[in-house]
């Protein structure tokens, strides 16, 4: 007979919990099944127990908290491990996508004669995904997650397709915002979904695979990237089909086990559309001074002013609107009341640029600086990527080990921020054995913070505003690195093409150089003035960047100790 599990509640010494269980196991522990210890137990904000370090607080009971539903559902172990591995590959697919265009990027825009232009590929996918991603949270209350999760996918692999045969620039740009939209969707689904099959407890162990399908798509994407524009961009987006459906397959067999939780008192009419008309416009105008301006537009002209004084002076707007006028605000400003999911939106905001930062950047930076072909610059990533896969998953085992989740995010906000300020040194100057020791030390800081702020921000809310706060802290992440993506876009692409326009000998292959195609093949006096431009510029683009994580840094000092259970 197979092993069946179900949500069974455990009376422990000092805390009541819920863990998954065999329903015929034999022999349990009997005295897991007592009363609960008559000793005062510490009271969180939600009402719910939690252990503190010597402090007892009580607060009038709120809704009822996740750890107290029993609908968690009843499957084989089996059955609930293969249904998250093919979770994890329908997400796979939507970093796979950012990960292969980062590197395929110059290439496709050369086709389409709009190198200058070629950060709307990605800009593009990232707005739409980001800015429906609150959308996409409240949509699995009206109709539930299961449902949600295939309307998500069927949008992004539309939008692949629609990528694959594009004929120009702006076909290319309109196919990759409907592949962005349907990604953001998956993004949030997929974590909805993990919250509803297993106790916060034992999500660590889950998550751990989710974050291993990010770091395993940061490999392969610059490999596939780089072999796929050596006969044919297009199977960049091709990809995307092919790989879906295993994964599809796997979760239509299993489609009647995954919850499809819906909330009857929630309608179409209630969705907040004003926000997210408002926040749209906010993150395109601020996107667009960061894109536009010393590229298109100077700094100081009136066309960049305009865009970050309206970007910026929508943010108050959209604060004032989501308190004062939805009934159902598209990110209700309540939940911030609980300083972990303040901390971990501040957290996952900030340090989301390191990230972004290294992965995008760094490729460009061992092709320009150090004269390395595109393929074997996709591999010079991976001293960042195995470690940040390694404190990945470590940090989820020891959460469910402890049951604390502070200590991780302390260990990851000190490495992350020390990894990042370590890698301003990157200028070719230092021998590569150096280089990579550096990324070492900051992929093992950032792989910390991967997972550990959703599992923070998740300790304290009770179960009706959880899909809330776990698309807050997943849409942070996101809108921290599409911001920081166009400033450090700005930045390191204004400084290197500055410094090549004031050498004569670097004019005539200054478009080559931008597009980072085929360097090895330019004379060697030009190989050296891009790797001295390039190698400036990054600095610069790190300094900023380090700048820009100090507030995640200062975050991650402020969470509250909370027991998980």
């Amino acid at each position: 007979m197979s092993q069946v599990t179900t949500l069974e509640r455990v009376n422990t010494h000092n805390s009541e919990s819920f863990a998954l269980k065999p329903i015929n196991s034999v022999g349990n522990d009997p005295g897991q099944h007592t009363a609960a210890s008559s000793a005062v137990q510490p009271i969180s904000e939600t009402g719910t127990t939690i252990e503190r370090r010597g402090e007892t607080d009580t607060a009038p009971p709120a809704s009822t908290p996740e750890e107290a539903d029993p609908e968690f559902p009843v499957m084989p172990k089996w059955q609930l491990q293969l249904t998250f591995v093919s979770l994890a590959v329908v997400g796979f697919l939507a970093n796979l996508d950012t990960s292969i265009v980062a590197t395929a990027m110059p290439t496709i825009a050369s086709e389409f004669d709009s190198l200058n232009q070629q950060s709307w590929i990605a800009l593009s996918y990232l707005l739409t995904n980001t800015v429906f991603q609150p959308m996409w949270g409240r949509a699995t209350d009206l109709i539930g997650s299961r449902t949600i999760l295939f309307v998500c996918v069927f949008t992004f692999e539309l939008g692949s397709l629609l990528c694959a045969l594009s004929k120009n620039f702006i076909w290319l740009c309109c196919a990759r915002a409907i592949a962005g939209l349907g990604a953001g969707g998956i993004t949030i689904v997929i974590m909805v979904i993990l919250t509803q099959m297993v106790s916060i407890r034992e999500r660590g162990n889950y998550i751990g695979i989710f974050a291993a399908r990010i770091v395993i798509a940061m490999i392969l994407g610059p490999l596939l990237g780089g072999l796929f524009v050596s006969f044919d961009w297009r199977w960049c987006f091709w990809i995307n089909l092919v790989i879906s459906v295993p994964a599809l397959a796997i979760l239509v067999a299993f489609i009647k086990k995954l919850p499809n939780r819906t909330k009857p008192d929630i309608a179409w009419r209630d969705i907040d559309y004003g926000g997210l008309v408002i926040l749209g416009v906010c993150v395109t105008a601020i996107c667009l001074a960061f894109n536009w301006g010393g590229i298109v537009y100077e700094w100081n002209s009136a066309v960049i002013i305009a865009l970050l004084v309206v970007g910026f002076a929508l943010v108050l707007v959209f604060v004032i609107y989501e308190i004062k006028v939805p009934k159902l605000p598209l990110i209700p400003m309540k939940m911030f009341r609980f300083r972990n999911v303040t901390t971990t939106t501040v957290n996952n905001f900030f340090t989301a640029a390191a990230m972004l930062g290294v992965f995008i950047y760094l490729p460009s930076y061992y092709q320009l600086v150090r004269h390395d072909k595109q393929v074997i610059s996709g591999l010079e990533v991976l001293p960042y990527i195995m470690p940040l896969l390694l404190t990945s998953t470590l940090s989820g085992l020891i959460v469910a080990r402890t049951g604390y989740v502070q200590g991780v995010l302390w260990v990851g906000g000190i490495g992350n921020l020390l990894g990042t300020g370590l890698l301003i040194l990157l200028n070719g100057r230092y021998p590569r054995a150096v280089e990579y020791v550096l990324l070492v030390l900051t992929g093992l800081g950032s792989g910390f913070l991967m997972q550990s702020t959703i599992l923070s921000a998740q300790s304290q809310v009770p179960r009706d505003i959880l899909a809330t706060v776990t698309t807050m802290s997943l849409w942070s992440r996101s809108m921290g690195g599409v911001i920081s993506i166009a400033m450090q876009g700005s930045i390191i692409t204004n400084l290197f093409k500055r410094s090549l326009l004031e050498t004569p000998a670097a004019l005539p292959y200054i478009n080559q150089l931008l597009a980072a195609s085929n360097v090895e093949s330019l004379p060697p006096e030009v190989q050296v003035i891009a790797a001295q431009s390039y190698g400036s510029a990054f600095q610069m683009m790190m300094v900023a960047t380090t700048v820009f994580c100090t507030p995640g840094f200062i975050a991650s000092l402020a969470t509250k100790k909370e027991k998980l259970s």
